[in-house]
């Protein structure tokens, strides 16, 4: 069927949606060409019958929420994204000892939550820029926290349009992976119940308090970016493979931010040991493509996205692709 029959049906259903919108302007990293069809859901209920039409009507779409861990390409244009951040609602059930939560509810408002009726278990998830079906599609986390040690079970949309209950131990939930993201389920997180277990308020909000100021001295917020690049220590790794550089970068970081014999309170900045690693692996680009706070993180300074893709293949090849990227590169369709 045409596209405009689609759009018929969804206006039918009452389910907003708009056509030829900018990725530039829609996307958390300000990159990426157009979206022919954006559909914008803003309950479960809409968000159900927006995907039984998709099915209907045959037609090709990705689901995406603050889109805060996709890489968008500049010279591509993408047929439907199906975007869940209007099916937001959140709530505390005291007598049920749980906190349910919309797929597309943000982190940083469960930590909130929880905090507010003293709940213990989510205060590492402040601050973390995504939606509640990217985190348990990724099992998202920081701090030693993360979505699998709260999360008790899922509603989930299958492929087919159906809802689908389904218990927390049967998403394979690993460290930012879960069989969702591995391709092996399919299927839309629609609604997440989190195990709400009492705890200190004040403890809490201390704790929540420190990661909110960690994330933001080691992470980059002045430029659109996407948090972490790779898992793991991309320095780390690249020491592997060149001795100079392992005692060098060991040193530098050591000194300055383990045991802070020069910095304490200020934000973290490693243009140094960046500009050294640049020099002694030969990195090419022609816009700094990463945080000066670290090589670990795409942030957009206005170059194109070609740049970033050379830059990610670069790093691949010099760790030998031994580290598991957490950015998802959305190829058009």
């Amino acid at each position: 069927m045409p596209e405009s029959s689609l759009q018929q049906d969804l206006s039918r259903c009452g389910i907003p949606c708009s056509t030829d919108v900018a990725l530039k302007e829609f996307s958390w990293f300000k990159s990426g060409g157009s979206i022919r069809l954006l559909i914008s859901p803003e309950t479960v209920e809409q968000l159900h019958e927006a995907v039984s039409v998709l099915v209907r009507h045959a037609t090709p779409y990705k689901v995406v929420g603050e889109t805060s861990n996709l890489l968008f390409l500049d010279d591509a244009d993408y047929a439907c994204l199906l975007c869940t951040k209007g099916v937001n609602g959140m709530s505390y059930n005291a007598e049920n000892g749980w906190i349910v939560a919309e797929t597309g509810a943000k982190l940083p408002d469960l930590s909130r939550l929880a905090l507010h009726h003293s709940i213990h278990g989510f205060a590492g998830l402040e601050g973390i820029p995504g939606t509640i079906g990217g985190a348990v599609f990724m099992n998202a986390g920081a701090y030693g926290y993360s979505i699998d040690k709260v999360l008790t079970k899922i509603e989930l949309i299958t492929p087919e349009g159906e809802l689908q209950a389904l218990e927390a131990g049967e998403l394979g939930l690993r460290h930012r992976d879960s069989l969702l993201r591995q391709g092996r389920m399919k299927g839309i997180v629609a609604r997440a119940w989190f195990a709400a277990k009492p705890g200190d308020s004040k403890r809490i909000y201390g704790e929540m308090e420190l990661f909110h100021a960690k994330r933001h001295k080691y992470l980059e917020y002045m430029y659109p970016n996407l948090g972490s690049l790779f898992v793991g220590s991309v320095y780390r790794e690249l020491g592997k493979k060149d001795l100079v550089y392992r005692v060098i970068s060991a040193l530098f970081l050591g000194l300055n931010y383990k045991f802070k014999l020069f910095r304490r309170e200020s934000p973290i900045n490693r243009k140094w040991i960046n500009d050294f690693t640049v020099k002694r692996f030969n990195l090419k680009f022609k816009t700094q493509p990463f945080s000066d706070k670290t090589i670990n993180s795409l942030v957009n300074n206005g170059q194109h996205t070609d740049e970033h893709l050379d830059y990610i293949r670069q790093l691949q090849e010099l760790t030998g692709n031994r580290m598991i990227i957490e950015n998802e590169i959305v190829q058009p369709f």
